[in-house]
């Protein structure tokens, strides 16, 4: 009898079965992380900035300088203030909730995480309602309408 051949039921013998096993059990490791639940991520880190932007004489807060990099060029305005500033840690589907200085409120959930970036669930009450696909540590400005003499603006940067 040649190697390989032999009883039915018998296993062959040589380098190509002795390699199979660890490719069988990395192949199940593979698919066991792929198919690992959504809940698996961990918290995703947010820091939101709340800022007014308006045509009143004015400086540009420091604290607001990668939002105003953002901006500038793209809208028209002379001062920036921060308003507020605030860092949360989400669940995937946990909303976090910020309180604006309009009497409206900043409603974030973080739904999936993929490679290319986190997407979130972002509304503001009667002003905006989208879903916005945010990479890591890239910061997003959206509008958060009519305040005072300006326009709240709400920046958002994604950690995970």
């Amino acid at each position: 009898m040649r190697r390989g051949e032999g009883a039915v039921g018998a296993r062959p013998v040589g380098w190509w079965w002795r390699l199979r096993r660890p490719r069988v059990a990395l192949l199940a490791l593979c698919v066991g992380l792929a198919a690992a639940p959504a809940g698996a991520q961990g918290p995703i880190g947010l820091e939101v900035l709340v800022s007014h932007i308006s045509d009143r004489p004015g400086p540009i807060d420091p604290r607001g300088a990668r939002v105003h990099r953002e901006l500038q060029g793209r809208f028209r305005y002379t001062s920036l203030q921060v308003l507020a500033q605030r860092s949360m840690s989400l669940a995937l589907d946990e909303v976090g909730t910020v309180g604006l200085p309009n009497g409206k409120a900043l409603r974030v959930r973080p739904n999936d995480v993929g490679a290319s970036g986190v997407l979130l669930a972002v509304s503001v009450e009667g002003t905006l309602d989208t879903d916005l696909r945010v990479r890591n540590r890239h910061l997003v400005v959206v509008g958060a309408g009519r305040f005072e003499d300006g326009t709240l603006v709400i920046s958002l940067e994604p950690t995970f």
